[in-house]
Protein backbone atom coordinates (compact mmCIF):
# COMPACT_ATOMS: atom_id res chain seq x y z
CA UNK A 1 0.00 0.00 0.00
CA UNK A 2 2.80 2.46 0.95
CA UNK A 3 4.75 1.49 -2.18
CA UNK A 4 1.73 2.19 -4.36
CA UNK A 5 1.24 5.60 -2.73
CA UNK A 6 4.93 6.44 -3.16
CA UNK A 7 4.84 5.46 -6.82
CA UNK A 8 1.83 7.62 -7.51
CA UNK A 9 3.32 10.68 -5.80
CA UNK A 10 0.52 10.88 -3.24
CA UNK A 11 2.94 10.13 -0.41
CA UNK A 12 5.05 13.15 -1.40
CA UNK A 13 1.97 15.35 -1.32
CA UNK A 14 0.97 14.06 2.09
CA UNK A 15 4.42 14.37 3.67
CA UNK A 16 5.39 17.54 1.79
CA UNK A 17 8.83 16.21 0.84
CA UNK A 18 10.34 17.46 -2.42
CA UNK A 19 11.61 15.16 -5.12
CA UNK A 20 15.26 14.85 -4.07
CA UNK A 21 16.24 12.75 -7.07
CA UNK A 22 15.38 15.59 -9.42
CA UNK A 23 17.30 18.07 -7.27
CA UNK A 24 20.28 15.71 -7.19
CA UNK A 25 20.16 15.40 -11.00
CA UNK A 26 20.01 19.19 -11.38
CA UNK A 27 23.03 19.66 -9.11
CA UNK A 28 24.95 17.00 -11.04
CA UNK A 29 24.23 18.77 -14.34
CA UNK A 30 25.34 22.11 -12.87
CA UNK A 31 28.58 20.52 -11.69
CA UNK A 32 29.18 19.07 -15.17
CA UNK A 33 28.61 22.46 -16.81
CA UNK A 34 31.00 24.17 -14.39
CA UNK A 35 33.56 21.45 -14.95
CA UNK A 36 33.37 21.76 -18.73
CA UNK A 37 33.60 25.55 -18.48
CA UNK A 38 36.56 25.29 -16.10
CA UNK A 39 38.33 22.89 -18.44
CA UNK A 40 37.70 25.23 -21.38
CA UNK A 41 39.11 28.18 -19.42
CA UNK A 42 42.16 26.21 -18.28
CA UNK A 43 42.84 24.98 -21.81
CA UNK A 44 42.45 28.48 -23.27
CA UNK A 45 44.89 29.89 -20.74
CA UNK A 46 47.29 27.01 -21.39
CA UNK A 47 47.23 27.77 -25.10
CA UNK A 48 47.82 31.46 -24.33
CA UNK A 49 50.93 30.55 -22.32
CA UNK A 50 52.17 28.27 -25.11
CA UNK A 51 51.42 30.89 -27.77
CA UNK A 52 53.44 33.46 -25.82
CA UNK A 53 56.30 30.98 -25.62
CA UNK A 54 56.17 30.28 -29.37
CA UNK A 55 56.02 33.99 -30.19
CA UNK A 56 58.94 34.62 -27.84
CA UNK A 57 61.14 32.79 -30.33
CA UNK A 58 60.61 35.65 -32.76
CA UNK A 59 62.68 37.85 -30.43
CA UNK A 60 66.33 37.69 -31.37
CA UNK A 61 69.15 38.07 -28.85
CA UNK A 62 70.92 41.40 -28.83
CA UNK A 63 74.64 41.69 -29.26
CA UNK A 64 75.04 44.02 -26.31
CA UNK A 65 75.16 42.59 -22.85
CA UNK A 66 72.27 43.56 -20.61
CA UNK A 67 71.71 43.00 -16.92
CA UNK A 68 69.75 39.78 -16.30
CA UNK A 69 67.62 41.11 -13.43
CA UNK A 70 64.23 40.90 -15.16
CA UNK A 71 64.80 37.49 -16.73
CA UNK A 72 66.14 36.08 -13.46
CA UNK A 73 63.19 37.57 -11.56
CA UNK A 74 60.84 36.03 -14.14
CA UNK A 75 62.39 32.62 -13.69
CA UNK A 76 62.33 32.82 -9.88
CA UNK A 77 58.70 33.92 -9.79
CA UNK A 78 57.78 31.12 -12.21
CA UNK A 79 59.05 28.48 -9.78
CA UNK A 80 56.51 29.53 -7.14
CA UNK A 81 53.42 28.41 -9.13
CA UNK A 82 55.17 25.14 -9.96
CA UNK A 83 55.78 24.51 -6.25
CA UNK A 84 52.14 25.26 -5.43
CA UNK A 85 51.02 22.93 -8.22
CA UNK A 86 53.15 20.25 -6.59
CA UNK A 87 51.33 20.93 -3.29
CA UNK A 88 48.02 20.55 -5.13
CA UNK A 89 49.20 17.23 -6.55
CA UNK A 90 50.12 16.05 -3.07
CA UNK A 91 46.63 17.02 -1.92
CA UNK A 92 45.22 14.86 -4.66
CA UNK A 93 47.33 11.88 -3.64
CA UNK A 94 47.05 12.16 0.15
CA UNK A 95 43.50 12.57 1.48
CA UNK A 96 44.61 14.53 4.55
CA UNK A 97 45.93 17.30 2.28
CA UNK A 98 42.82 17.34 0.06
CA UNK A 99 41.43 20.61 1.47
CA UNK A 100 44.57 22.35 0.20
CA UNK A 101 44.22 21.17 -3.40
CA UNK A 102 41.92 23.86 -4.76
CA UNK A 103 43.43 26.55 -2.53
CA UNK A 104 46.93 25.86 -3.78
CA UNK A 105 45.68 25.69 -7.39
CA UNK A 106 44.01 29.09 -6.96
CA UNK A 107 47.13 30.68 -5.50
CA UNK A 108 49.27 29.02 -8.16
CA UNK A 109 47.06 30.48 -10.91
CA UNK A 110 47.36 34.00 -9.47
CA UNK A 111 51.13 33.70 -9.09
CA UNK A 112 51.40 32.20 -12.58
CA UNK A 113 49.65 35.23 -14.04
CA UNK A 114 52.14 37.50 -12.30
CA UNK A 115 55.08 35.36 -13.42
CA UNK A 116 53.73 35.38 -16.97
CA UNK A 117 53.60 39.19 -16.96
CA UNK A 118 57.19 39.42 -15.69
CA UNK A 119 58.35 36.87 -18.28
CA UNK A 120 56.64 38.75 -21.12
CA UNK A 121 58.27 41.95 -19.87
CA UNK A 122 61.65 40.19 -19.94
CA UNK A 123 61.00 39.08 -23.53
CA UNK A 124 60.03 42.62 -24.55
CA UNK A 125 63.11 44.12 -22.86
CA UNK A 126 65.25 41.50 -24.57
CA UNK A 127 68.85 40.77 -23.83
CA UNK A 128 71.43 38.22 -24.73
CA UNK A 129 70.74 34.56 -25.47
CA UNK A 130 70.89 33.47 -21.81
CA UNK A 131 68.40 36.18 -20.72
CA UNK A 132 65.90 35.22 -23.41
CA UNK A 133 66.34 31.55 -22.56
CA UNK A 134 65.51 32.25 -18.91
CA UNK A 135 62.45 34.27 -19.91
CA UNK A 136 61.23 31.50 -22.24
CA UNK A 137 61.69 28.89 -19.51
CA UNK A 138 59.74 31.15 -17.15
CA UNK A 139 56.88 31.29 -19.68
CA UNK A 140 56.69 27.50 -19.82
CA UNK A 141 56.92 27.11 -16.06
CA UNK A 142 54.26 29.75 -15.44
CA UNK A 143 51.87 27.73 -17.58
CA UNK A 144 52.30 24.59 -15.48
CA UNK A 145 49.39 25.28 -13.08
CA UNK A 146 47.04 25.81 -16.02
CA UNK A 147 48.05 22.53 -17.69
CA UNK A 148 47.64 20.62 -14.43
CA UNK A 149 44.36 22.35 -13.60
CA UNK A 150 42.90 21.23 -16.93
CA UNK A 151 43.88 17.64 -16.15
CA UNK A 152 42.57 17.90 -12.57
CA UNK A 153 39.20 19.29 -13.68
CA UNK A 154 38.85 16.63 -16.36
CA UNK A 155 38.81 13.97 -13.63
CA UNK A 156 35.41 15.32 -12.51
CA UNK A 157 33.72 14.49 -15.84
Amino acid sequence: MVAALAASGVLDLITGLPDLDRLRELLRRIQELLTVGGIALALAASFLFLLAWVLSHLRRPSATSSHPIISTLALLTAYLPVALTFVAALGWLFPTLAPWTLKSFALAIVLAAFAWCVAVAAIVVGGNKANLSRARRALLLAGTPWYCLAVFLSTFL
